[in-house]
């Protein structure tokens, strides 16, 4: 095991515990115990680990530590790195893909009760949001928590509030939404040719549908605005 791409337990902590200062022998086990890694071995049975053995370690913990995914969450997004070809960019693309959108580095998810605060919108007013699939909180301990994006949504809506609409007006904004991304991913299935697409052509499609929304959605408003104009 001379090869120096491999590291040793003490090492690997030397190069992650600047992030995760919390990183300990013992948790590199736990990980390796449940099924999250699997390190090599020397004849007289120390761990080593590679550099993809690393970022993968750095990835499980800020899944952890910034989305606070539980472990089951993290191994099923990980499932994907089985037939992976390049694991450290297939990590890189798992990390942005989970990522919100209004990603903030020192966010906290909030309880319902402090999305509540946050926003001005009562607690039944954010149930009826998530009812209306506009917010999508993810179940934490005994309760449920919401991200940057949740409280985005919610702080939109609190300030059309304040104007006199009401919740349920986006009612129909939650169902169109919902249906434009159950056909967009039925056809960004269809052009990936795989059910198991490569990282560079996921990424392409990614980016590709992301365009797409922008021009379309700035078009088709400019088109409406004109119209409206000429009625």
């Amino acid at each position: 095991m001379d090869d120096p791409e491999y590291y040793t337990i003490s090492e690997t902590l030397a190069q992650l515990q600047v992030e995760f200062p919390d990183l300990s022998h013992s948790s590199l086990r736990f990980l390796e115990k449940e099924g999250l890694l699997q390190p090599c071995r020397t004849p007289g049975g120390h761990r080593m680990f590679s550099g993809e053995d690393i970022a993968r370690i750095r990835l499980i913990k800020r899944l952890q530590s910034r989305r606070y995914y539980p472990l089951d969450t993290i191994r099923h997004m990980l499932g994907k790195l089985t037939h992976a070809t390049n694991t450290e960019a297939e990590m890189a693309f798992l990390e942005s893909l989970y990522s919100p959108v209004s990603y903030e580095p020192n966010f906290k998810p909030l309880s319902r009760e402090q999305l509540s605060d946050r926003t001005g919108l009562s607690p039944a007013d954010i149930i009826r949001l998530e009812e209306m699939g506009l917010l999508f909180p993810y179940t934490h301990g005994n309760g449920l928590r919401y991200d940057e994006d949740d409280l985005k949504t919610t702080e939109l809506v609190a300030r059309e509030v304040k104007l006199n609409a009401n919740v349920d007006d986006f009612a129909n904004l939650g169902n169109a939404m919902r249906n434009l991304v159950q056909e967009e991913f039925v056809l960004f299935r269809k052009l990936a040719g795989d059910d198991n697409p490569s990282t560079e052509r996921a990424q392409q499609l990614k980016e590709t549908a992301d365009l797409v929304h922008a021009l379309l959605r700035a078009k088709l408003y400019r088109k409406m605005i004109q119209n409206k104009g000429q009625q």
